[in-house]
C-alpha cells in the first residue's frame, strides 16, 4: 500500500486501482474499528455483510446504524473526516469504489 493509501486509509484493504477508480474493502469483526479518513472524491459502497455500526465524526458527534447485505450508497467528496466501529455481534464487509475525476466531458457536466 502507497503512503498516500496509509495515511487516509478508505478502507481496511486497498484492492486495486487504475485511470478511473480507487477500490477498497473495509472488513470489521465485531468490535473491530476502521482508521479515521476522509473522502477526497466521489465514492459508492456496497455492503457484502451488514451490521449494527457507529460511525465517529470529527466533529464530535456519532452516527449509529444498521446496515445489511445489498444496501449501497452515493457520496460525494468532502465528507467529514470519521472513523468506523463495528458495534453489532456480526462480522461488517463492504466495498468501496471512489471514481476520479479525470477532467473530461462527464466530469464537468457537458
Amino acid at each position: 500500500m502507497s503512503a498516500e493509501h496509509q495515511d487516509n486509509p478508505i478502507g481496511t484493504e486497498f484492492l486495486r486501482e487504475d485511470e478511473d477508480v480507487k477500490i477498497w474493502r473495509i472488513t470489521l469483526e465485531p468490535g473491530e474499528e476502521a482508521p479515521w479518513h476522509t473522502h477526497f472524491l466521489d465514492y459508492t459502497s456496497i455492503v457484502v455483510e451488514g451490521a449494527l455500526l457507529e460511525r465517529y465524526n470529527d466533529n464530535g458527534t456519532t452516527d449509529r446504524y444498521q446496515v445489511n447485505p445489498g444496501d449501497n450508497m452515493r457520496k460525494y467528496e468532502g465528507s467529514t473526516r470519521h472513523a468506523l466501529k463495528n458495534v453489532g455481534d456480526t462480522r461488517f464487509s463492504n466495498v468501496i469504489i471512489e471514481f476520479k475525476d479525470r477532467g473530461g466531458p462527464d466530469a464537468t457536466g457537458s
